[in-house]
């Protein structure tokens, strides 16, 4: 939220919510009994490694790609650098190269207590970018290490990842981090793919994450990330039909700068960085005890340490005998509100269909996917910060912050949905001076589709129209409209070294983003590679 003072209403965060739905019933002895119930549960969920996720092949994967960028103007097209963690240019025209080498090692400890052997694995990744033109940058976006035990992860650096549930290959991204900005470095345990419980027969499945990272940037220095999230499956692993839940949660918090000197809303120029703030405000999500001290201000002490961010998921899917069909929801909440479903029906809502692939079957177009999505961000728990007769505030202006002034971005780019999007990218005749993000009241559609054609040539495409209302603070009047497409695709150049070509064109109308025609032109090639690529992430080569 981006505003100095609150009234003091309840306002949980996704941790307290949890909290609180046992808590007043639970006794002194009550909670003993529920301490031994929860150890217990984690000594079954470690012996699950049998139903765990399946084994990834050791080996190396490499890749090198070059290219070119070119526009009719000389920003990037919307959808040439949307959900591209970060590497590619926001100016045209440029020449752009990265390398990337991944390396995963599993071995098969025998265990004599045991029948069979346990599974220890280990790995590390890098990519560097080189993009030379209007705006110079070498950048890395990935570099990391990691080991893993059974289906537990460790990982250290930064690393390319999403949260949600959704189509990966075809959305338009993930609410809270799609991918848009690079990684940032941190340091996480994770499970990552469903576990399913073997004490409740392969019925529910579960994974999640927890990490700590940190998150400087040119305009603030010392800022601390913190990330949890739990999912899970309901109905068999290899059933045809599921239903999934999940809460993902994000929070910055702490820091220093020189706008932050002598404001109401810090002290000194400093947010607190106090590990008692941390386990109260972040990792419990309470209320402060004092409502200011000499680490924090009022604002603080109202609105609870840090900015938070984060959506619940919930989807289904079915899996019939030509494909499978999933329907999925990626709830928004910023405070209490939403996490009450108050800013109903914010959120993005997608139905995709992947199509069974026969081997045998090839036609001279194969679908591979469809996708629609719908997202909706005009509710915000209300046009006004106070909201009558109701306990919890309104105008959650998304994605801004009263604290961090560049609000839920990195480096310059928005960490979540590409469709609330920061001021630089957007025209500078439109308006919403003042803010970071100043158009995050959107209402958007989008469509994608990925096909083989020829049995040869991959095409992928994407259009999204949205109509843009600016915020609750600042509207756009009228409302700007906008529509985004793009055509790529990849197809053999070389048989040596497996080097595809690869193609995209974008195309930009509206009033929103700058009217513009885009083209990427490169090779890539993976011929060093002794394994396929780690995940989804690593295997789109746009």
């Amino acid at each position: 939220m981006a505003y100095l003072y609150t009234l003091i209403y309840f306002r949980p965060t996704p941790t307290h919510l949890f909290l609180l739905t046992y808590r007043h019933w639970l006794s002194n002895a009550t909670r003993n009994t529920f301490r031994w119930a929860a150890s217990g549960a984690l000594i079954l969920l470690l012996q699950a490694y049998a139903t765990a996720q399946p084994v990834q092949p050791a080996g190396l994967y490499t890749y090198g790609q070059a290219g070119g960028y070119v526009s009719t103007d000389a920003a990037t097209p919307f959808w040439l650098k949307a959900n591209q963690w970060g590497r590619t240019p926001t100016s045209t025209p440029t020449a752009s190269a990265l390398l990337g080498l991944h390396y995963d090692s599993r071995f098969d400890i025998k265990d004599s207590t045991r029948t069979g052997s346990r599974s220890f694995s280990w790995g590390a990744g890098v990519e560097g970018v080189l993009n030379a033109g209007a705006d110079p940058q070498a950048l890395l976006p990935e570099a990391y290490a990691k080991v893993g035990w059974k289906f537990l992860e460790l990982i250290a650096g930064r690393r390319r990842e999403v949260f949600g549930v959704m189509d990966t290959t075809l959305t338009s991204g993930s609410y809270s981090w799609a991918g848009n900005a690079l990684p940032i470095p941190k340091v996480q345990i994770r499970i990552a793919d469903y576990v399913s419980l073997p004490f409740l027969h392969d019925y529910v499945g579960i994974k999640g994450t927890f990490s700590h990272g940190w998150f400087n940037t040119p305009y603030i220095q010392k800022v601390l990330l913190h990330q949890k999230n739990i999912a899970a499956r309901f109905g068999p692993a290899k059933g045809r039909f599921h239903l999934f839940a999940g809460l993902n949660h994000h929070a910055t918090w702490g820091g220093e700068a020189e706008y932050l000197l002598n404001s109401p809303v810090a002290v000194n120029g400093k947010l607190t960085r106090s590990f008692q703030d941390f386990i109260w405000g972040i990792l419990l999500g309470k209320l402060p005890k004092q409502s200011k001290n000499d680490r924090y201000t009022v604002f603080d002490g109202t609105n609870r340490v840090g900015n938070h961010v984060g959506h619940y998921d919930l989807a289904m899917d079915y899996r019939f005998s030509e494909g499978t069909l999933l329907l999925y929801h990626q709830h928004p909440f910023e405070d209490a509100s939403g996490l009450v479903f108050r800013n109903f029906p914010d959120g993005l809502y997608g139905l995709s269909w992947k199509p069974k692939m026969h081997p045998d079957y090839k036609p001279l177009v194969l679908l591979r996917g469809a996708l629609l999505e719908w997202f909706y961000s005009k509710s915000q728990s209300g046009e006004t910060f106070v909201v009558p007769t109701s306990r919890f505030m309104g105008n959650d202006n998304y994605f801004n912050h009263g604290q961090y002034r560049e609000g839920w971005s990195y480096f310059g780019r928005g960490l979540g949905t590409p469709f609330i999007t920061p001021r630089a990218e957007i025209r500078e005749d439109v308006g919403g001076a003042g803010e970071f993000f100043p158009n995050n009241s959107v209402v958007a559609y989008h469509m994608g589709v990925e096909a083989l054609v020829a049995s040869r040539v991959l095409v992928r495409a994407k259009v999204s129209y949205s109509q843009n209302f600016g915020n609750h603070n600042i509207a756009f009047n009228p409302e700007v409209r906008q529509l985004s497409s793009l055509v790529g695709f990849e197809l053999p150049a070389f048989s040596w070294g497996n080097t595809r070509l690869i193609g995209q064109v974008a195309y930009d109308r509206g009033d929103l983003y700058p009217k513009a025609v885009g083209m990427y032109l490169g090779l890539r090639t993976t011929g060093w590679s002794t394994r396929p690529a780690p995940d989804i992430l690593h295997r789109l080569p746009f």
